[in-house]
């Protein structure tokens, strides 16, 4: 009977490895890339797996909105019936910032001609109460120029409010800033002389402001509203019918 010698040298090692590569370091180290078979592209690969993955939910999804159909239709038969009031209020939505005063915030546009003023002068008297917040036209890239519509004959009046946390209480403090103006234009015993003529030089600073090479300020036949502001006794745009008529010719030209 024959014995078998077992040697664990370093050499005899080496050539029990170069005879058996699969041997001894396959079964060590079985997770090592060297012991990774070669791909024989006789399947597809991760990214194609998750791909067909994806395809699959989505397939799912819409054997649901297959399988829901009536119970979809159902929900979706009430019809929408866009607002006709004139009174609009807008709330904007920043998805990439949770804590931006724009999730709160409430502005409140309307028309001055269908507020609820009784007379012509409480009519021009709430567009003084406004001030810069009042603008001939449309706020916006027209908010320089006359509105043509009947609606917008007498101008807008923005609000915005963003003092308050909650979208509700920024939307009533706006509704009671206009309830306020509405009040304080209408009664008949304000001290606010109805005869004084609107100041426009809010809505010139802001058109300068705005120019550019693609928006030159010019001035157009259009902007009646906004007539070159004369100096008065060495104030910019201080309004010529505040002063007497017998020194108005003198003080323009001084």
């Amino acid at each position: 009977m024959s014995r078998r010698q077992l040697t664990t040298s370093a050499t005899a090692l080496a050539s029990r490895g170069a005879a058996n590569p699969t041997g001894l370091s396959a079964r060590a180290r079985p997770w090592s890339y060297k012991n990774t078979p070669k791909f024989g592209y006789d399947d597809t690969t991760s990214l194609g797996w998750l791909r067909m993955f994806r395809i699959q939910d989505a397939e799912g999804l819409v054997k649901k909105v297959v399988e829901d159909k009536e119970v979809l239709r159902a929900a979706n038969k009430f019809k929408f019936t866009p607002p006709t009031a004139p009174i609009r209020l807008t709330t904007t939505l920043d998805l990439s910032k949770p804590t931006s005063r724009f999730q709160t915030k409430s502005v409140l546009l309307i028309p001055v001609a269908s507020l609820p003023l009784p007379t012509p002068e409480a009519l021009h008297r709430i567009k003084l109460l406004a001030g810069p917040r009042w603008t001939p036209g449309r706020p916006g890239k027209n908010e320089f120029y006359k509105d043509e519509e009947p609606l917008g004959k007498e101008g807008w009046i923005k609000i915005s409010e963003e003092r308050f946390e909650n979208a509700q209480q920024n939307r009533r403090s706006a509704s009671d800033m206009l309830e306020r103006l509405v009040e304080a234009a209408s009664d008949s015993k304000s001290p606010l002389p109805a005869d004084i003529p609107i100041d426009t030089r809010h809505l010139i600073a802001r058109h300068r402001k705005k120019r550019s090479r693609q928006n030159p300020f010019f001035w157009t036949s259009g902007q009646m509203f906004l007539p070159r502001l004369p100096t008065v006794g060495g104030i910019k745009g201080f309004p010529v019918e505040w002063l007497p008529e017998e020194i108005r010719e003198k003080a323009v030209k001084a």
